[in-house]
């Protein structure tokens, strides 16, 4: 083979490889979705989400828009959307997510067959805000891919009702939960000195601080100080079987210690199954007696860990007037990377004009919204799932975690 021949072939090499991909970052998911609606909830045990289940006689709609407006206007309750979607063979060892402008109300996704992330419950609504799904180790890359998602709605409007409906490899698309500041929250530099901890140094719990709570049944599990333990210098809430039963635990501090306004933070592990979740929250004891969040108290979830929402988020939420006419603000989430696995830090810090919620020392969320101006007590617990179809995915024993309780008052 002669020079000239050689560098020919160099040169159309080196030009094929340095072709640029033609691939998408982002794949439009709004139209031709299969739809069916499921008002007898039969979905679940028919397997309406298996990649082989024959959808060919669904109706077709569009994400973007209410499902009232596209033939079904008296539909409330689930109702199931499938789609395949071929994915690029170069996505392979890239982050890719499914995102949702909004979900009215709350849904479940499942990629190939598989659940991979549930969001809303307990009347907190997806209805207003994005939600998004790391979907990267369920993908078939260069083959279809069959996407399902099991919508739940409570009244009026229902559906994949709000734009972008995407799946993407664009970090751009995923960067609406960063924090609002670039540098963590110092303590000391805005006024806060120690008030109030406990660092789980007893050879058990100190009941001078902590109560069990709600000794009994909750959810489908049982609240039981079975479930707990303190070993290490942790306090480690367990959710467990025994004789069929799923057993759970938690504690707070009503009676104990309860105050108004500070800055509220604990060091915790977070679980590893999806079903039950983590929690650590303040609440009054008035609540249920009156509609005025300033004179009853708001419930303020200073992070719930739910796993099912794809492993790199925790919400916060906010709960008032116990009862009927209950009120919720929420889920506002965070994304952190990886803050499935070891120890991260969880705060609230509540004034009397805001809540600022922190995770690791950076503030995700700021809300001027139900101020309670009462004394209000800690709570942490491990919470059982809604159902026991909450269940069939989770794997226990598992556990949460806790190194620290701290509480912050202004100097």
């Amino acid at each position: 083979m002669n020079i000239k021949l050689i560098l020919i072939i160099f040169i159309l090499t080196w030009s094929i490889s340095c072709v640029k991909t033609n691939s998408p970052k982002t794949i439009n998911l709004e139209k031709n979705w299969f739809f069916s609606p499921d008002k007898s909830n039969i979905g679940s045990s028919e397997n309406w989400y298996a990649i082989n289940f024959d959808d060919s006689k669904w109706d077709k709609i569009d994400a973007g828009k209410r499902w009232e407006d596209q033939g079904y206007p008296d539909l409330d309750g689930n109702a199931w959307y499938r789609k395949t979607v071929l994915i690029p063979t170069d996505w392979k060892g890239k982050d890719i997510w499914i995102k949702f402008g909004a979900v009215n109300d709350a849904y479940d996704l499942f990629i190939n067959g598989e659940q991979v992330s549930s969001f809303g419950a307990a009347n907190i609504t997806f209805a207003a805000k994005p939600s998004f799904t790391k979907i990267s180790n369920k993908i078939r890359y260069g083959e279809s891919n069959q996407i399902t998602v099991k919508v739940n709605d409570w009244g009026n409007s229902g559906g994949l009702w709000r734009l972008p409906a995407i799946i993407t490899i664009d970090k751009t698309e995923t960067d609406l939960f960063k924090p609002l500041s670039k540098n963590p929250f110092d303590l000391e530099k805005e006024g806060y000195e120690l008030f109030w901890k406990d660092e789980f140094n007893n050879e058990k719990l100190d009941n001078s601080k902590w109560n069990i709570r709600g000794i009994g049944p909750r959810g489908v599990g049982f609240v039981t100080p079975d479930a707990l333990e303190i070993k290490d210098g942790k306090l480690i809430i367990k959710a467990f079987m025994e004789n069929d039963s799923l057993k759970v635990s938690a504690v707070g501090t009503q009676g104990l210690f309860d105050t108004t306004y500070g800055f509220f933070e604990c060091r915790a592990q977070l679980p590893k199954t999806i079903g039950n979740w983590a929690a650590f929250w303040i609440q009054s004891s008035g609540i249920s007696s009156g509609e005025d969040p300033g004179k009853f108290g708001t419930e303020i979830d200073i992070f719930e860990y739910f796993k099912g929402q794809g492993g790199d988020f925790v919400s916060h939420n906010l709960h008032w007037a116990y009862g009927p006419n209950q009120k919720t603000t929420g889920a506002f989430l965070s994304k952190v990377d990886g803050i499935g696995e070891g120890f991260h830090t969880f705060a609230v810090e509540w004034t009397p004009e805001k809540y600022a919620f922190f995770v690791d020392g950076y503030k995700y969320h700021e809300i001027r919204e139900a101020i309670s101006h009462i004394d209000e007590y800690i709570i942490l617990s491990f919470e059982p799932a809604h159902s026991l179809e909450d269940l069939k995915t989770a794997t226990l024993p598992d556990a949460f975690i806790i190194d620290y309780v701290k509480v912050y008052k202004k100097k």
